[in-house]
């Protein structure tokens, strides 16, 4: 027995089990009993009473929560792990097995090491022997999953009952043979019977006065066809109209029942009333109708055959049908109109407009309704009234015809909305218009005889050369700025004629005023769009341009020194990405307040370049370049100090940083164009030293600069003449089985040989080439599944693809996937996509609907890199994800550095917690694999298992 449960109590008798060579077929036996117990999650153990002597299984173990590499079987070690208040009754059990007796069953519980408490049972059967002696052998079980769920399930039942109690339906059950087995309190008020003279009954007893009716009908059906029913049905004996739900099921028939006897009669009533109300709307004349909202039903009287020629059969119709009648230019508003008013809990409404008589002309019809409302407020119906209006529009149509030739007959100029107004040769006012009173704000009694010059004029000089021209041309057309009655000025397009007497001599001048101040205002307006930032007000790029021309061409000319500052927010887009565009506005807007307040020279240009870029153009500096560029470094210094003090966001403190560039310029420098490029780059150097730091121009940089161009133009010419490998290195279970590979590019330059990723994937992923590139990776990958899928030594592995996040979040990507998968005939669930911590920083939702989408074609997806980037855990446990992937920076370490070692178990804990497989990659030797192992990881790749290489050598 010590054999077959494959532990003894001490290390002597394990030394001693080793010593003696299991039989094939022990061997067998034994597997097969640990299996056994492992399925049914049932511990065995022997106790040899003489002895001492306590054997346990695996599965004990394991239920006991001991662990059995640091503890061996004995009575003191399962002693210590029963709970406190159960050990005196195990300590009884034994102490019975010692006398010859056994308790044949014992439930108990236990602690486990992590402090959980455990439900047992431990059943005991007594045998002898080899030598003879007294033992017992038995099994040990875990209950505590069974007690937890009849307790749940108890506690569901009490719920279930409270609910029906509180229920405001009667409720009651009847079983097969038509017997109350269950009433709630309602039921029992409604029924008018005490439940406990109802339980038990039989319902054709208890109510004999059912038998015959559609209660026994509805009944009967439902129990038979094993349907549910609803209906509502007159109950004679209780004179009272009850609403019934029937639901049968195996056990019989579930009825809930409710009293609407005082809802019938409000209906009663309602259909009383409404008989009256269309009774008295027949005898009058007018146009009476009503309309049921619920039905969609409008009712006329007959003042609509009297009106209109319709008679009521012809008209007893919906709304829609209603509405055609309308004339087509108004029907949208009048029933719009009338539809928000119904919403809207309106109680009346009225309109005016055209109806289509049976004839087919118009009328001009008043219409007006109220509508009648339930107490929640939802309207029921509406009763309305039509007035026939034709013969008062045609009057009111007449008297406005009649003004209007009043109007016609009075004075043109008094109309005109231009001011017009007359002086003699003197000057003096002898007609001041309507318009003149509306611009300038003086009546015509208080101006006539008043000198105008003195009382409208706001500046002399160009009046009286107006004046002038006028006198030798006999008109004048130019802009003049005049005085109004309260002080304020106005510009005015101005045109004054001349008028002679019959003697050719000057009599009079006529003066045609034209308020031109929203023309002035839009002629600004169309000048800031052209030159000026919309959001910050400063110079947009095409006024900088302009600018620049002119202090390059002032440099050029005076000899003096000039400076570029090209100015970039460090980290906009977090900003934008984490508190939204409104945020970044508003930042973008105390920017350039702060920035133009450090620019205090007129003389200097503050721009907005586009984005969160701004530039700076200095003038007049130094004609020693040195002295120039101390001076621009000193004003570049100034503007960074403006970053120290957080900017306030509507309640968020959100303290930020820039990078500047400086180029400077003199009369022999390049164009504009060139000058912008210059700073340009140097700012990017400056971002790259760190950030909030400032760089000036270095030709240098051009050379990185014209790199990275050649090695753009190398990745498009290697992707057209396929000049990209995959190589494969593969993922490693615990037994050191491998049980898949990652696919890893590699680029095979011409002139540079081979190529790693690092130095051309964040190139790729800048120019938008991972699309393409990355779609290569996954279809090349899947045909190599295919490939090892048509041999059953390679049939089993997976295969893991890197995918980039500018990649995963085009709008196709699924599509792309599901494409590439039927296309190469790969198996989806021996693929697995590894995606980058990145994708959580921005919108999470769409990248949680795209991994479902993924995971219900079979793929699996794993989180690459994890604890590198921007995970939250509050997004983690959302994600659907299979696995996490432990980052090669983190196992590097493991062993020399505390933090990477508490890191790595935290991910294992909570990659189990999860329920996530966790692999760690970068495992290069046996003692990172040992700590990984000894904390749970199962799954490992790196150089101690393999290098990549190709598919053939794999």
């Amino acid at each position: 027995m010590a054999n077959r449960l494959t532990n003894g109590p001490s290390k002597n008798d394990r030394r001693m089990e080793r010593t003696t060579m299991p039989t094939t077929k022990q061997v067998l036996i034994e597997r097969q009993l640990s299996e056994v117990q492992n399925v049914a999650h049932v511990g065995i153990w022997e106790y040899l009473c003489a002895s001492g002597k306590l054997i346990w299984s695996d599965e004990t173990y394991r239920i006991a929560g001991i662990d059995r590499q640091y503890v061996d079987a004995s009575i003191d070690a399962y002693i210590a792990a029963v709970h406190p208040d159960d050990r005196g009754k195990v300590l009884a059990m034994l102490e019975q097995a010692r006398r010859g007796s056994i308790q044949p069953m014992l439930e108990h519980r236990v602690v486990w090491p992590n402090g959980e408490v455990r439900e047992l049972i431990m059943r005991g059967y007594p045998f002898v022997d080899q030598d003879g002696q007294p033992a017992m052998a038995g099994t040990l079980a875990d209950l505590t999953g069974v007690k937890r769920s009849k307790a749940a399930l108890r506690a569901l039942s009490r719920k279930l009952v409270t609910t029906l109690e509180s229920m405001t339906d009667a409720f009651y059950m009847l079983d097969n043979d038509w017997r109350f087995t269950y009433l709630n309190s309602e039921a029992e008020r409604l029924l008018q019977q005490r439940r406990d003279e109802l339980l038990g009954k039989v319902l054709w007893k208890a109510f004999p006065d059912l038998i015959g009716t559609r209660f026994e009908t509805q009944y009967r059906q439902a129990m038979a066809q094993h349907r549910p029913a609803a209906f509502e049905e007159l109950y004679v004996p209780f004179h009272a109209w009850k609403e019934l739900r029937i639901f049968p099921s195996r056990e019989g028939l579930a009825v809930y029942f409710t009293d609407i006897s005082e809802r019938k009669s409000l209906q009663e009533i309602e259909r009383q009333n409404a008989e009256r109300f269309r009774l008295v709307a027949n005898t009058t004349t007018d146009i009476i109708w009503d309309w049921d909202l619920a039905q969609d039903r409008v009712w006329w009287n007959e003042g609509m055959r009297n009106a209109f020629g319709y008679t009521p059969d012809q008209i007893d119709e919906g709304i829609a049908i209603w509405a055609r009648r309308i004339h087509p230019d108004e029907r949208a508003g009048v029933l719009s109109g009338l539809l928000k008013a119904r919403d809207e809990g309106g109680h009346d409404w009225h309109a005016d407009y055209r109806f289509m008589r049976r004839d087919g002309a118009y009328v001009d019809v008043r219409d007006r309704c109220i509508f009648i409302r339930a107490a929640d407020g939802s309207a029921q119906r509406a009763i309305g009234a039509m007035l026939d209006v034709t013969a008062q529009k045609r009057a009111e149509a007449e008297r406005a015809d009649a003004e209007a030739r009043n109007r016609v007959q009075a004075s043109l100029l008094d109309k005109a909305l231009d001011a017009i107004s007359a002086t003699d040769i003197n000057g003096r006012i002898t007609y001041w218009n309507k318009g003149a009173q509306r611009l300038y704000g003086w009546t015509s009694d208080e101006v006539i005889g008043a000198i105008k010059a003195d009382l409208i004029v706001a500046d002399r000089a160009p009046f009286e050369r107006a004046f002038g021209k006028m006198l030798q041309q006999g008109e004048w057309t130019g802009e003049l700025l005049k005085r109004r009655k309260d002080g304020s000025t106005v510009c005015v397009e101005a045109h004054l004629t001349l008028m002679r007497d019959d003697d050719g001599g000057p009599h009079s001048m006529l003066c045609i005023d034209t308020d031109i101040t929203q023309r002035k205002r839009a002629e600004r307006e169309i000048e800031d769009l052209a030159f000026f930032d919309l959001l910050t007000a400063l110079p947009n790029r095409r006024l900088l341009l302009d600018r620049m021309r002119h202090a390059v061409a002032t440099c050029r000319r005076t000899g003096r020194t000039g400076a570029v500052l090209f100015l970039d927010l460090d980290n906009f887009k977090s900003l934008n990405d984490t508190l939204g565009h409104d945020k970044g506005d508003l930042l973008l807007q105390q920017v350039a307040l702060r920035l133009r307040s450090r620019v205090p020279r007129a003389s200097d240009t503050v721009a907005r370049h586009g984005g969160d870029e701004f530039v700076i153009v200095l003038e007049d500096l130094s004609d020693q370049p040195a002295e120039a560029a101390a001076q621009a470094e000193r004003i570049a210094e100034k503007i960074l100090a403006v970053f120290d003090t957080p900017f306030h966001l509507d309640g968020h403190q959100h303290p930020t940083t820039s990078s500047i560039g400086v180029a400077l310029f003199t009369r022999h420098s390049a164009d504009v164009d060139e000058l912008l490029k210059r700073a340009d780059l140097a700012m990017y150097q400056a971002k790259s030293a760190g950030r909030s730091t400032i760089r000036f121009y270095d030709p240098q940089m051009q050379i990185v600069i014209s790199a990275r161009v050649q090695l753009e133009a190398d990745l498009r010419h290697g992707l057209k003449q396929h000049e990209f490998d995959l190589v494969y290195q593969s993922q490693t279970d615990g037994a050191g089985h491998t049980t898949g590979a990652e696919a890893l590019i590699r680029w095979r330059h011409p002139r540079r040989r081979l190529v790693m990723p690092a130095m051309f994937i964040p190139l790729a992923e800048e120019t938008g080439l991972i699309l393409p590139l990355g779609q290569w990776v996954l279809e090349t990958a899947c045909r190599q599944l295919v490939a090892w899928a048509r041999s059953a030594v390679t049939a089993h592995l997976t295969m893991a693809v890197n995918v980039s996040a500018h990649q995963f979040r085009q709008p196709d990507f699924v599509q792309m996937v599901q494409s590439v998968v039927s296309r190469t005939g790969a198996d989806p669930a021996k693929l697995k996509l590894e995606l980058t911590e990145s994708l959580l920083v921005a919108d999470v939702e769409r990248t949680i609907d795209k991994m479902n989408a993924l995971r219900a074609m079979g793929i699996s997806l794993a989180l690459d890199d994890f604890g590198t980037g921007y995970s939250s855990l509050s997004y983690l446990k959302r994600l659907p994800l299979d696995q996490l992937k432990i980052d090669k920076s983190f196992v590097r370490d493991v062993l020399t550095d505390p933090s990477d070692a508490a890191i790595a178990r935290t991910i294992l804990l909570l990659g189990h917690t999860l329920g996530l497989d966790v692999i760690a990659e970068g495992v290069e030797t046996e003692s990172q694999r040992d700590f990984l192992a000894q904390n749970g990881c199962l799954a490992y790749q790196g150089f101690l298992f393999s290098q990549p290489v190709p598919a053939e050598q794999f």
